[in-house]
């Protein structure tokens, strides 16, 4: 599979926004690719504050996955947080088990072996901690939508 890289064409603003961002026009350039192109969008990417953060209950069902992983922490059952080999999804592994090991929940985590799984969710890798004991996978950046 190929992938087709889209590069925006040189943004005129950017040493102007970069003089008042206070970045490199480099980084003002890539700031306007993801369309940020108002200083108040770029001051809240680069300096975020608590309140500027999407509420999490917008997200389509984070309501019913807390409530889930709630109840399977106050019951006991085995939950393993599934990640990618990545440097996000690492970290969002380690985060997520000391959140739940601070919760006192009975967790684990697997991350799959990059050269013999590649990326993803596996099919084999689920069946196989199922039949191990997890009651409750938990997935961490792994290319899931829906």
């Amino acid at each position: 599979m190929s992938k087709r890289w889209i590069i925006e064409p040189p943004w005129e603003g950017s040493a102007e926004a970069a003089a008042r961002w206070g970045v490199s026009p480099l980084v003002a350039q890539l700031l306007f690719n993801r369309g940020l192109g108002e200083l108040s969008e770029a001051e809240s990417f680069l300096a975020p504050r608590l309140k500027d953060l999407y509420p999490p209950a917008r997200l389509p069902g984070a309501q019913d996955a807390a409530r889930i992983i709630a109840e399977a922490v106050r019951g006991g059952r085995r939950v393993v947080i599934y990640g990618d080999y990545d440097v996000d999804g690492i970290t969002g592994v380690a985060i997520l088990w000391r959140v739940l090991t601070c919760a006192g929940a009975n967790v684990d985590f697997y991350v799959p072996d990059r050269i013999q799984e590649g990326y993803g969710l596996h099919p084999e890798a689920v069946r196989g901690l199922a039949e191990a004991g997890a009651e409750l996978i938990v997935t961490v950046d792994c290319g899931v939508t829906g």
